[in-house]
């Protein structure tokens, strides 16, 4: 296999050449074990994926990193710097909170 990335954005751009590879591949060329392979490998990269966007979620929750784009919560930050909908927004954040502690209101 492969080297580890080097920092965080390596490793950002390894996931998206991968992911990019997959998406671009004609499916119907691969073999079924390939094709089940890839299924499997998928679904669990995707817990992962989601394991590493909360915990980083929850760390710049916590260091209120969406202060300095001039956002008053995490929620909203999600909302304006990356085009989700509040509702995809809220999910996730919500999910980082607990990790961080209870929410003052």
């Amino acid at each position: 296999m492969g080297t580890a990335p080097a920092s965080a954005r390596e490793a950002l751009d390894m996931v998206r050449a991968g992911l990019g590879y997959l998406a671009a591949a004609d499916a119907t060329r691969l073999a079924a074990a390939t094709q089940a392979e890839c299924l499997r490998e998928l679904e669990q990269a995707g817990a992962v994926a989601t394991a590493a966007r909360a915990a980083i979620l929850a760390a710049f929750t916590a260091g209120q990193g969406y202060a300095g784009d001039a956002e008053y919560g995490a929620v909203s930050w999600l909302i304006h710097r990356t085009g989700i909908t509040r509702g995809a927004a809220v999910g996730p954040a919500h999910a980082g909170l607990r990790d961080v502690g209870p929410v003052m209101g």
